[in-house]
């Protein structure tokens, strides 16, 4: 008896790999911690691990009767989970190495402690995954659907308004929807809530999935009412309450009271007093003892760990840094009409993720053309391009956007998809293309951008990527602003592209 394994020892055995995996990874596990820490959109994630062991100890009466058995075959799956880490690592893309993280930690206990044990406690391992930040590719959506929704509601109550893209105007005063009024906040607060609500509350599969589906669908439109309410509270109190930092404040009370309402409606469907007869049932098993040894479980540890090594180690030893441009996109002298400017006098630069940039402007008749090439130079560890072509001002830039959306233009690649913005600034109003350029592939989608990374980094093509921007002012009087950026990049962009390519070759 002394040598076969007990529940505490697999446990145990799970607690230790768990500690290894995120010492290997630790790297991705910090990521993770800093992004709690400094967004308030995930700073749930600090508590999934308390609440996971919490689950687990509330589960303690079920797991005294099982005989555990480690399910070593369940390890394999560590290979392409690392793999897929692997791929994210040679790319940057920060949430997938974080999912594959989690991933390894639930498959590698469920390994370690084998089916019968990881079937009891599968909610609790499988609630770990909402510790990933995971939810930012919703904000930008979410910020247009609560703009056009709120204004539909105040135009319904019959007062004027006037919308300029994320800005609407009422007689009384200006408002904007900014990324804290999108209401990603609720719908992943309310999310995490919820699953773990329908777990503890519910025993039937389809009673959770409704549930579940109700807190996902119901802060979406609860958001709208919260925007449509905070306004009407601006506007009959001539601006005086809900203009500044209490309308936060009014927006977590109202979420507060929804999500209330929410776990009262579910009270009344609720079945936390049935017993758990079928799972009880399953998991004793007198023969399912036999072969379980101490030295099984010490084998099935060791080997978690190593299949889970593999993938950084292949990361650090086979593949290197990705390439990085170290100076300036040298641009050539313009052919034909097109005259190069010093500057430009718009006073607007557009946002960026990274710290290279290269500039130039360029005049044909009076029409001005500004071309910005945005590139990681590695000043800043771990930043990239992809992920900012959708990004044109800051809120504090005195710019705001009226118009965005995709335009499909001819570029020195064909035909090419581009984001599109129109912006207006304290003078002047721009229009503006951008798009990326990865190695010899031109794209908008960020997507796509990653994919050519990815199999550049992998040994097919040049993995150096660059954000292009090139806009104009928008005025009637000088001719069509599409029309001119279209004309720039058909005589501009083939030596554009040549440019870059020099710079790819020279980078070490």
């Amino acid at each position: 008896m002394a040598g076969r394994i007990t529940v505490r020892s697999s446990l145990w055995a799970a607690g230790l790999y768990c500690l290894a995996v995120l010492l290997i990874f630790h790297q991705t596990a910090w990521s993770m911690v800093y992004i709690w820490s400094r967004s308030e959109t995930f700073a749930h994630g600090f508590l999934i691990l308390p609440i996971s062991l919490w689950l687990i100890w509330t589960r303690r009466d079920l797991l005294v009767s099982i005989n555990p058995r480690p399910a070593w075959w369940v390890g394999l799956l560590l290979l392409p989970i690392g793999f897929g880490w692997l791929l994210a690592w040679l790319v940057d893309v920060a949430v997938i190495q974080q999912l594959s993280l989690v991933a390894m930690l639930v498959v590698g206990c469920w390994a370690i402690m084998g089916h019968k044990l990881g079937s009891v406690l599968a909610f609790p391992l499988f609630f770990l995954f909402f510790a990933v930040p995971i939810g930012e590719g919703l904000v930008a959506p979410m910020m247009e659907f609560t703009a056009t929704s709120t204004v539909w509601m105040i135009q319904m109550t019959g007062i004027p308004v006037y919308r300029e893209g994320l800005y609407f105007s009422l007689p009384t005063g200006n408002w904007s929807v900014v990324e804290a009024c999108s209401g990603v906040r609720y719908i992943i607060a309310s999310i995490t809530v919820g699953v773990l609500y329908a777990y503890l509350t519910y025993r039937s599969l389809t009673r959770r999935l409704v549930f579940i589906l109700v807190s996902a669908i119901m802060p979406v439109f609860a958001n709208t009412v919260r925007a449509y309410i905070i306004v009407m509270l601006g506007h009959m109190s001539d601006m005086t309450i809900a203009t500044g930092a209490d309308h936060l404040v009014y927006g977590w009370v109202f979420f507060g009271i929804v999500i209330f309402l929410l776990f009262w409606a579910g009270s009344f469907f609720r079945e936390d007093d049935q017993d758990e007869v079928p799972l009880q049932s399953a998991i004793v098993d007198p023969g399912y003892r036999a072969g379980a040894s101490n030295g099984l479980l010490a084998l099935t540890f060791a080997g978690t760990v190593i299949l889970a090594a593999v993938a950084p180690v292949l990361a650090h030893q086979v593949f290197g840094p990705a390439a990085t441009v170290r100076s300036a996109v040298a641009f050539p002298a313009s052919e034909g009409a097109w005259q190069q400017l010093a500057a430009a006098d718009w006073g607007w630069n557009p946002v960026s993720r990274v710290s290279g940039k290269s500039a130039a402007y360029y005049r044909r008749g009076q029409q001005d053309v500004g071309v910005i090439v945005q590139f990681a130079d590695g000043t800043i560890e771990g930043a990239e391009v992809i992920g900012s072509s959708t990004f044109f001002t800051r809120e504090d830039s005195g710019w705001r956007v009226v118009d965005q959306g995709k335009a499909t233009i001819g570029s020195p690649d064909g035909e090419l998809t581009v984001d599109m913005a129109q912006l207006r600034g304290p003078r002047d109003s721009l229009l503006v293309w951008s798009w990326y350029v990865v190695g010899g592939t031109s794209t908008s989608s960020d997507y796509y951008a990653k994919l050519q990374q990815t199999l550049a980094r992998l040994g097919f093509g040049d993995s150096l990527t660059y954000r292009v921007i090139i806009a104009t002012p928008i005025d009637l009087q000088q001719g069509d602003a599409t029309a001119t950026l279209q004309d720039f990049v058909t005589d501009y962009g083939p030596l554009l592209y040549q440019s870059l390519r020099q710079a790819a070759s020279t980078a070490p």
